[in-house]
């Protein structure tokens, strides 16, 4: 699908997501809680950060001590997530809040957030025979805060003259941030939070009630690979922004799918929570756990799930994987 399809397709979407908001605010509110924990876990798992889900609850309950780092760093992106879900409309986009966004992600660790890099980065991969190769050489650490000034500068003068599509905007703005690479660490988390908060100041709210930021790790290689071809000749201004752009208003409308069939589901003849339940076994590709469905239909009962789980399996359309609470479901049919 070429851009302007594209475009076409997710503002479709846009005209129709206040009338969802207005009319189902009970599923929307547990769409809305498991967004968050989805989005908080994907974004640092695409970084290498990764927890348990059970662990993944208590913190995100905010009543547990951290034990390591890692735990420390998905905290601040919880904070952050919940400040740009809270508070989108007070957060102007600048180099000095980008610059707090930073620090306070990194709050809860021992490294200082909030300052410009203080050495040069690249961005490199390592070869399957186990060479390094390094794929792009960002801004250089001295000129980080120049460049960060002008691409917010420019960001928020084409705000406000409104001569370039909104989303092409903020694909482009987000391509610019990972090439400058501002910050020692934490610049793909930091540059999906940004992406988020874009997203509410054009009145785009899926994100609010699906993870962009799991799409984004379901398809991790397409992200990588089209921030890859994106990037040759950035430097030089000779770069190709289609190939992230075409990415990035992919992950958007696959939210905005994603939303109307939660939603639309809930508000059709087909609502009904077992339909539900059966619809979302019937899904999901391999083994799934009591979980998996819970997330896939927020507003059902776990007595509803149950009852349909257990007809599913006296019906041999399922089996059970092992017992208890870890236990794992397959479909055979």
């Amino acid at each position: 699908m070429n851009i302007v399809k594209l475009i076409g397709k997710i503002n479709e979407y846009k005209g129709k997501q206040d009338l969802y908001i207005e009319q189902s605010p009970q599923i929307l509110e547990k769409l809305q809680e498991v967004a968050v924990i989805k989005s908080t876990k994907a974004s640092n798992s695409i970084e290498g950060i990764v927890i348990t889900d059970k662990r993944l609850k208590e913190i995100m309950k905010d009543d547990t001590n951290l034990r390591e780092r890692s735990e420390g760093e998905i905290a601040g992106y919880r904070d952050v997530l919940n400040t740009i879900h809270t508070s989108y409309d007070a957060i102007p986009v600048t180099s000095n809040i980008i610059l707090q966004l930073h620090r306070d992600m990194y709050k809860y660790i021992s490294e200082k957030g909030g300052s410009w890099k203080s050495q040069n980065n690249i961005i490199g991969e390592i070869l399957p025979n186990g060479e390094k190769f390094v794929r792009f050489k960002p801004v250089a650490a001295s000129n980080t805060a120049t460049a960060m000034d002008s691409l917010c500068n420019f960001l928020n003068n084409e705000i406000q003259e409104q001569n370039i599509e909104p989303l092409i905007l903020i694909g482009s703005f987000i391509l610019d941030f990972l090439c400058i690479h501002p910050f020692n660490d934490g610049n793909g988390r930091i540059s999906r939070l940004l992406t988020l908060l874009l997203l509410y100041k054009y009145d785009h709210k899926v994100g609010r009630y699906i993870s962009l930021e799991k799409i984004i790790e379901d398809s991790k290689s397409s992200y990588y690979e089209t921030l890859n071809k994106s990037s040759m000749g950035w430097h030089e201004g000779k770069h190709n922004l289609f190939f992230w752009l075409e990415y990035f208003l992919g992950t958007l409308l696959a939210a905005y799918k994603e939303f109307e069939d939660r939603v639309g589901m809930v508000k059709s003849k087909k609502g009904n929570k077992s339909y539900r339940v059966e619809q979302a076994v019937k899904n999901i590709i391999g083994t799934f756990s009591k979980d998996d469905i819970r997330n896939a239909c927020p507003d059902v009962s776990d007595s509803t799930i149950d009852r349909v789980l257990r007809q599913l399996k006296k019906d041999n359309i399922i089996e059970v994987l092992g017992k208890g609470r870890n236990a794992k479901w397959k479909r055979l049919k």
